[in-house]
C-alpha cells in the first residue's frame, strides 16, 4: 500500500472528527450560544455550506494545482478554521470558523478522492474511495464518544481537538508524491460540458439522498431519540450518533468490497429504494426502539452505496478532468446534505416533530429512484 493511500485513509478518519464535533454536545452548545434548533442547525450546516460551494472550484483546483498542493491548502484552512471559535463564545464567530473549516474540507475531500482514483490498483478506485469514506464515518465515532467527555474540561476543547489533529497531519503533506497536474499537459473538459453531463446529475442526485441521509442521521439521531424518550437529553443519547456512524462506516467499507462482485448499478438502485421505504417507516412509527433500528438501517443503505456511485463516477471522465466531475457530483450531494440538515431543525421548530422530515424525504427519494432507474440504466 503506497503512501498516498495511507495518507488518504488517515484523512478520512480525521474528517469524521472535524465534521461531527458539534452534534455530541448539541444541548450544551444550544445553551452556550442561546440558540434554538433552527439556529443551531445553521452552526452544524455552516461547514457543509462552504464545503458544498467549494466542490466545483475544488475539483478545478486539484486538476490544475495537483493533489499535494491542494492538500496543503486544505489542512491550512482546517487548522485556522477549527481554532477560530475558541476566541469567543459567540455564535456568529463559531459559524465563521466553521465556514473557514469548510473551505479546507471542500478542497481536501476532492483532493483525496482524486488521489485514490489515480493511486489505487486498476479498476479498484471506487473500493478505495469507499474505504476512505468508511473511515470518515468511523472517525465520527471518536467525536461522539470523546467530545462529551473532553467538553467537561471546557467548551473550547470541542474546537481545539480537530485543530490539533489537522496541524499534525499538515506536517505529513510533504511526504506525498509531487504530482504534475494532468490539466497542465493534457486537454481537459470545460466546465459547461461537465455541468451538461446527465450521468453526473443523476449520480449527484443519488449521492444527495444517500449522503444527506447518512450525515443527517449522524447529526440528529440523539435528538430524535430524545424526542421519543421524554426526560432524556440529546447529550445523554449521544451514543446513538456514535452507533449510527459505526454502522455507516461498516456500510461504506463493505460496499467497497461488494462492487468487486455485484454491478454498481444494482447497488445504487437498491440502496435508494431501501432509503425510500425506511423514510416512510420513520414518518409513521414514533417508538424509540423502532426509530433507532430504522435510523441504523437508513445509515447502512445511505453508506453502502458510496463505492458504487464513485465507481460509476470514475468511469465518466478522463483522469485530467476527474477532479472537476467528482466535484460537481459532490456539489449536488452536499447541497442535498445541507438542505436535509436544515429540514430537520425547521420541522422540529415549526411543525413540532422530526417525523415531518421523513414524510417529506420519502416521496423525494422515490422521485430520485425513478429518475435514476430511467437515466442511469440497470447494468454495467
Amino acid at each position: 500500500m503506497n503512501v498516498e493511500i495511507v495518507f488518504a485513509l488517515v484523512t478520512g478518519f480525521n474528517f469524521g472528527i472535524i465534521m461531527m464535533n458539534i452534534p455530541p454536545v448539541l444541548g450544551e452548545f444550544m445553551e452556550l450560544y442561546g440558540a434554538s434548533y433552527t439556529r443551531i442547525s445553521v452552526l452544524i450546516s455552516s461547514l457543509l455550506w462552504t464545503h458544498t460551494v467549494m466542490q466545483l472550484p475544488a475539483g478545478l483546483i486539484v486538476d490544475r494545482l495537483g493533489v499535494r498542493r491542494t492538500q496543503f491548502l486544505s489542512y491550512l484552512c482546517m487548522c485556522i478554521g477549527s481554532a477560530m471559535p475558541v476566541a469567543s463564545p459567540v455564535l456568529s464567530w463559531a459559524i465563521a470558523g466553521r465556514i473557514v473549516t469548510g473551505l479546507g474540507t471542500g478542497l481536501g475531500w476532492l483532493a483525496t478522492l482524486k488521489m485514490l482514483a489515480v493511486s489505487a490498483p486498476q479498476g479498484r478506485g471506487g473500493a478505495y474511495q469507499a474505504f476512505f469514506a468508511g473511515l470518515f464515518s468511523l472517525g465520527s465515532i471518536l467525536a461522539f464518544l470523546y467530545i462529551p467527555t473532553i467538553a467537561a474540561a471546557g467548551w473550547q476543547w470541542v474546537y481545539l481537538t480537530p485543530a490539533i489533529l489537522c496541524l499534525l497531519q499538515l506536517f505529513f503533506v510533504p511526504v506525498l508524491k509531487k504530482d504534475v497536474p494532468a490539466a497542465a499537459v493534457q486537454a481537459h473538459l470545460p466546465l459547461r460540458s461537465i455541468v451538461g453531463m446527465k450521468a453526473a446529475w443523476l449520480l449527484g442526485l443519488y449521492h444527495a439522498v444517500s449522503y444527506g441521509s447518512m450525515l443527517s442521521f449522524g447529526n440528529w439521531v440523539p435528538s430524535l431519540l430524545a424526542e421519543a424518550l421524554p426526560g432524556r437529553t440529546a447529550t445523554q443519547l449521544a451514543w446513538g450518533g456514535a452507533l449510527v456512524m459505526l454502522v455507516s462506516g461498516l456500510g461504506r467499507i463493505s460496499g467497497g468490497f461488494v462492487i468487486f462482485r455485484i454491478s454498481p448499478y444494482v447497488v445504487a438502485h437498491g440502496s435508494i429504494l431501501g432509503l425510500c421505504l425506511l423514510f416512510g417507516g420513520l414518518a409513521v412509527i414514533p417508538g424509540p426502539a423502532v426509530v433507532l433500528a430504522l435510523a441504523l438501517l437508513g445509515a447502512w443503505f445511505g453508506s453502502f452505496v458510496f463505492g458504487s456511485l464513485f465507481q460509476l463516477a470514475n468511469r465518466s471522465a478522463p483522469a485530467e478532468s476527474l477532479g472537476a466531475v467528482l466535484g460537481f457530483i459532490n456539489f449536488l450531494a452536499n447541497l442535498g446534505a445541507v438542505a436535509i440538515t436544515l429540514l430537520f431543525g425547521w420541522s422540529k421548530d415549526e411543525l413540532g416533530s422530526f417525523t415531518w422530515t421523513f414524510a417529506i424525504l420519502c416521496p423525494l427519494a422515490a422521485a430520485a429512484l425513478v429518475a435514476g432507474w430511467r437515466g442511469l440504466g440497470r447494468r454495467g
